[in-house]
């Protein structure tokens, strides 16, 4: 699976048999999981199978995909045609009586919502910039900002602003757009040093989906002071 998996129009898999054997104690990554599964009471895996191996777990993940696993083995690459567009996935939909893009469980919880601050951090992927990957690009994270907002806390369009949590902050560049929803604050994912994560609370947990909030958190935004190397000091 490659980083542009996702965006491949192609249908295919690869088999490459290992270059080495692995050495001294090395477990292979299914049987860790399935051995820590294990002690927490989850049967993942068999593994006092002796001769469950590598491949034959392969194989059985494989069981039910589009190509016959030996045949991916013994080509080392395999494809299939890709049916577009997607009937099977409006044969799905068709069978859960349709799309539900607002189903109850979300319905109730949006209701259940309250404006508990006056300014809140939303969340956005950011363009030349995919999670970590390309950082070496050089583009900054680029907070973006409602006029209203920015002038309630002095912040200058193209200048550096702090975003401030209960959990901590991080250093941005504002961007001072009208489109933007006054309280919301758009801050980008997938900056090293502006990590987002600075942001969130482990122990603020979104009930549904079990992941941290990474949208509504509440925040407050300030001009960051200039540094000696910052060329707009």
């Amino acid at each position: 699976v490659t980083l542009w998996d996702f965006l491949s129009p192609r249908i295919g898999a690869q088999h490459t048999p290992a270059v080495v054997a692995p050495v001294g104690d090395r477990r292979s990554t299914w049987r860790v999981l399935a051995e820590l599964g294990r002690r927490l009471g989850y049967d993942l895996a068999d593994t006092a199978v002796p001769e469950a191996t590598d491949e034959s777990r392969l194989a059985q993940i494989s069981a039910y995909g589009r190509r016959p696993y030996a045949e991916m083995v013994a080509e080392g690459w395999v494809e299939t045609e890709r049916e577009f567009p997607a009937a099977w996935v409006d044969r799905h939909v068709e069978r859960l009586g349709g799309w539900r893009l607002a189903p109850r469980l979300l319905v109730d919880q949006l209701a259940s919502l309250a404006d508990t601050a006056s300014l809140v951090m939303v969340p956005r992927r950011q363009k030349r910039q995919l999670n970590s990957q390309f950082g070496y690009l050089g583009e900054p994270p680029i907070v973006l900002v409602h006029p209203d907002d920015a002038a309630s806390a002095g912040v200058c369009d193209a200048q550096p602003l702090i975003v401030r949590s209960a959990s901590g902050q991080v250093t941005g560049v504002a961007k001072i757009d009208a489109s933007m929803r006054r309280g919301a604050v758009s801050v980008p994912h997938g900056h090293q040093d502006a990590n987002v994560n600075r942001l969130t609370d482990k122990d603020d947990i979104d009930l549904i989906t079990g992941m941290a909030h990474y949208s509504g958190v509440p925040v407050t935004i300030h001009p960051a002071p200039h540094t000696a190397d910052d060329p707009n000091g």
